[in-house]
């Protein structure tokens, strides 16, 4: 290219090679120099890479400007056929402007920088290498276009890692970074959640994890679950590249992740700042005032709380979110909107589920207090990166709530960390008509309940809420494992490149490799231990009930309680009569089943509904969720003559009894134990047990001893010799952690 000094319009200037200009043209465009084929690629994706470059060998890249205007700060280049016109500036990629209406970096930015990058190069041959024609160990050779580059320094075997060469300007340069500074320019959000993550950390578990690629003008850096993040000579902490998608604050954690890592490599600790765990007096307040108006909504009486005392508990919500205790700002959400139903008189929700709502809240206040802020009770605001590993599908159930809000509650049993997960997605009523019961329609992840259900999966870029279930976030993508490994069914990122192979389940398909006895006893084990006594409510037990058809009864009717029940018989022996939902659409898939004589192998059951149905339907197993599968068009006639004395007696229905079960004894004793802190705590006054009340909790707490559970039996004494809403409270509390490590 030649400089124009002419004052008319400049003729674009076609360039398909290295620019022959003067450096001076472009010398402060040399940013782009650093920017190699790995860099773009994280900052675009590697089939952009390839566009680009296709556009620039076709000569589809020239000059919209012919004097560059190089003092201005921007140079135009015109990008594609037809020209699309892209704005580089001093800045580097992440401010170049481009119109088309692509999210993102796209092709012709990446056209753009790839034609600048040549053009800096053929200018000054030591742009390729920022440590100049000096340096001692010369130039390095870049990698190819899609060629990693070699490792500069592998993990040793013992853990301890490999110093980074002191002669990567790079590295020198992030570690000549401020860290205050560094904090500054990625945000407070970013610090609060690399400080929850890394300030305990162990420094040289960082510094063995990390995994450091180097290039000329760049430096890349990885560690598990993370990942690739670029550092490109000259451009600081904020304009650090992350690949893949992620929200600002991610984006923002990942690069402060990166460099303290990198501190931490090169033997710098990370000067933390002490994180907001003490008792400030906006603490001690927040806690004193939630205390306070607990005990009082139980001393005037659930029965007689009101709006007023809702949204009180709404506005310490609010306060506990802004002193940056999330735990208890959930807890009192879940209150508030106890309280609320309670108030307005909603079935869904009696006294009893807004006395244990009230009493997490309140013993979680004298937990925290007790505990000087302890920063596990204090919880997490944010989403964590997480990993899980292969997944077998338990059960999709799909639920209506009384306000009219519905959702999609999925499980999985992790086969390789042993634990239960669970993953939850909702819409209010009334909102996106799209979001609707099918088998067919992306709902979570991005993937249906037909994907979702076909066969073990695994996950990529999956997060984990703050409650510790998977966050449903269109980020994640779903991977089915099957003989031949795993292949994306998301559409999206790399799942089928064998990465994410199914190791140790190799040459199994869908359901059939799996141990599904060996699943529920894991099941089975899973809620017992300390963890299940937690201040959230006790969520339903999920157990998988392995079954014969010969042990299948078929569907009735539960006249008292206007119920569909189906009793089923395990394979050892055991028999449970499973309920089926209210609006005849589970009931209509068992009767399906049984009209076909289908097979059917196993059950995942929560409480006492089927939420998840193992067939094995044309030779194969299957997992159908009866909340959501489809059924044939004409329902059994047998279902249909129960369906019709279901209406009858729903025309003239009264209000059910209780249902009558056989409970294990430690169960029982709670359950007649909450009954009777609930009429206290409905009716309010002095709250001293009397006559039948009095009876059970007396007789509870000598059954307590008995089983020596001292502490409940403490509990319920407390009641009788101190009566008042804190005795209340916390016998309510110990009775609900009893309960969940029971059940």
């Amino acid at each position: 290219m030649t400089d124009s000094t002419s004052r008319g319009p400049a003729r674009p200037v076609r360039s398909t090679s290295p620019v022959r200009s003067t450096y001076s043209t472009y010398s402060a465009y040399s940013i782009y120099a650093a920017f190699d084929d790995v860099a773009l690629a994280a900052l675009a994706s590697r089939g952009l890479v390839r566009r680009g470059r296709a556009e620039v060998a076709a000569g589809h890249v020239e000059v919209r400007d012919a004097e560059a205007k190089a003092n201005g700060g921007s140079v135009t280049v015109a990008v594609g056929r037809p020209p699309v016109p892209v704005v580089l500036t001093t800045d580097g990629p992440r401010d170049a402007r481009c119109p088309c209406p692509v999210a993102g970096t796209c092709v012709h930015v990446v056209a753009a920088c790839l034609w600048m990058r040549e053009a800096v190069r053929a200018a000054d041959p030591g742009a390729d290498d920022p440590a100049g024609p000096d340096s001692a160990e010369g130039p390095a050779e870049a990698p190819g276009p899609f060629e990693p580059a070699e490792p500069s320094e592998p993990a040793e075997p013992s853990g301890a890692p490999a110093p980074v060469p002191a002669q990567d300007p790079v590295l020198e340069e992030v570690l000549a970074w401020e860290p205050a500074v560094v904090e500054k320019a990625l945000g407070a959000a970013a610090l609060r959640r690399v400080t929850a993550t890394l300030a305990d950390a162990d420094p040289a578990r960082l510094a063995a994890d990390l995994e450091i690629t180097r290039a000329p003008g760049r430096l890349s850096v990885t560690w598990p679950d993370a990942p690739e993040v670029v550092v490109v000579a000259g451009l600081g902490p904020r304009d650090m590249i992350v690949a893949g998608r992620h929200s600002r604050v991610a984006h923002a954690a990942w690069r402060l992740q990166a460099v303290v890592r990198l501190f931490a490599r090169a033997g710098r600790a990370w000067p933390w700042a002490a994180r907001s765990t003490a008792m400030t007096a906006g603490r001690r307040r927040l806690l004193a005032s939630t205390a306070r108006t607990i005990e009082g909504v139980i001393a005037a009486g659930i029965s007689h709380a009101g709006p007023r005392s809702a949204h009180e508990l709404d506005r310490l919500a609010q306060v506990a979110r802004l002193e940056e205790v999330p735990r208890l700002a959930r807890l009192l959400v879940s209150a508030a909107g106890a309280v609320h139903a309670v108030a307005r008189r909603d079935d869904a929700v009696d006294e009893s589920a807004a006395l244990s709502a009230l009493a997490a809240a309140w013993s979680l206040t004298r937990a925290l207090d007790a505990a000087a802020l302890d920063p596990v009770l204090l919880g997490s605001a944010e989403a964590e990166r997480t990993r899980p590993g292969l997944l077998v599908p338990l059960s999709a159930a799909w639920w209506t709530a009384p306000s009219g809000s519905r959702g999609l509650t999925a499980r999985f049993w992790d086969l390789e960390r042993r634990r239960l997960e669970s993953v939850t997605t909702g819409r209010a009523a009334g909102a996106d008509p799209a979001f609707r019961r099918s088998e067919d329609v992306p709902l979570v992840w991005g993937a249906s309940v037909g994907v979702l259900l076909s066969g073990p999966l695994r996950l990529q870029d999956a997060s984990r809420g703050p409650d510790g279930t998977l966050a449903p976030s269109t980020r994640t993508t779903v991977s089915r494992c099957d003989g031949d490994g795993c292949r994306d069914d998301g559409g999206a990122g790399d799942g089928a490149d064998g990465r994410y192979g199914c190791v140790g389940y190799d040459g199994y398909d869908g359901y059939d490799g799996i141990d599904l006895a060996a699943v529920a006893r894991e099941l089975r084990e899973f809620r017992r231990g300390p963890r299940a006594a937690s201040f959230e409510p006790p969520s339903p037990p999920v157990r998988l009930l392995l079954t014969r058809s010969s042990g299948l009864g078929r569907i009735d009717l539960d006249e008292i309680h206007q119920q569909y029940v189906w009793p089923v018989r395990g394979i050892e022996g055991e028999t449970r009569v499973l309920r089926l939902g209210p609006d005849g659409m589970e009931a209509r898939l068992v009767a399906d089943l049984l009209a076909r004589n289908v097979p059917v192998v196993a059950m995942t059951v929560e409480g006492d509904r089927p939420t998840g149905i193992y067939v094995r339907d044309r030779g194969a197993l299957a997992l159908l969720s009866p909340s959501i599968s489809s059924v044939r068009a004409g329902a059994p006639r047998f279902y249909r003559r129960l369906a019709e004395r279901l209406e009858r007696l729903r025309a003239g229905a009264t209000a059910p009894a209780p249902i009558p079960d056989s409970v294990p004894v430690v169960e029982s004793l709670c359950r007649d134990a909450h009954e009777a802190l609930t009429a206290l705590a409905a009716s309010g006054g002095d709250l001293r047990p009397e006559g039948m009340t009095a009876h059970v909790l007396t007789t509870r707490a000598r059954t307590a001893r008995e089983l020596r559970l001292e502490t409940l039996a403490a509990a319920l004494d407390g009641t009788g010799e101190d009566a008042g809403p804190r005795a209340v409270l916390r016998a309510c509390a110990v009775v609900d952690r009893v309960r969940a490590l029971a059940i």
